[in-house]
């Protein structure tokens, strides 16, 4: 008997060829510049004295009359703290030898102003109360948070522009996100005043301006970037 072959019809099936993957890299930036509305400032009471009794008793009545007079200029979203004492021995070399000159007592005073308005009465004040000098003024924003989120959204917005615009020019088309490499980075004033002795200040014409903060932000990040083969 005859064997019959019978055609077999197989199913073929056509597919578009798969889109290629490559890398895309690319950075995001932002810069934000606000006006500052709060202030620490960072004040310094020093004595000098035979006996160490003396120096903390006279380092002590500064910072004593200091909170008693800013006690009118503070409003209870001010902050006032003072350091713990610090006492040592100090000398002078006289004739290459070293000659006892002292006990030097030293106490530090942190004075954060909520807003900025009563900044000038404040130092003033301190001057007035026998401060020695203010180490350093240090701005802030109430709106820390926001402003930082702000940033941190343009700095994103930024990067996918830029990831857009280069798949664009590649004929290629942005995938998804595959690496993120955050870079945080905080406010920085661009007008501060540090080590500013009270003893050669004005009092009379003593005016202080509020900084500008400028906040930085920057991500890094890779996409795929699907091209056909």
């Amino acid at each position: 008997m005859k064997k019959i072959l019978l055609p077999v019809l197989l199913a073929c099936s056509v597919t578009a060829m798969p889109a290629f993957a490559a890398l895309l890299h690319t950075s995001g930036e932002a810069k934000l510049l606000v006006i500052a509305d709060q202030v620490q400032l960072d004040l310094h009471a020093s004595s000098l004295a035979k006996t160490a009794s003396d120096a903390k008793q006279q380092v002590d009545q500064v910072v004593k009359v200091t909170q008693s007079n800013l006690a009118g200029l503070l409003t209870d979203s001010d902050r006032f703290e003072a350091s713990q004492l610090q006492i040592q021995a100090e000398y002078k070399y006289q004739d290459r030898e070293r000659v006892f000159v002292g006990y030097r007592a030293q106490r530090s005073i942190i004075v954060e102003l909520a807003n900025l308005d009563g900044l000038t009465q404040v130092l003033d004040a301190a001057m007035l109360s026998g401060v020695n000098e203010v180490r350093n003024l240090q701005y802030k924003s109430s709106q820390e948070d926001q402003h930082q989120q702000q940033v941190r959204s343009m700095a994103i917005a930024d990067s996918y522009v830029k990831a857009k615009q280069l798949a664009d020019g590649y004929n290629g088309q942005l995938g998804p996100v595959v690496e993120i490499n955050y870079r945080n980075q905080s406010a920085i004033p661009l007008m501060k005043i540090e080590r500013v002795s009270m003893a050669a200040a004005d009092a009379g014409a003593s005016s202080y301006q509020a900084a500008q903060l400028l906040y930085n932000d920057s991500v890094d990040v890779s996409f795929e970037l699907l091209t056909e083969e």
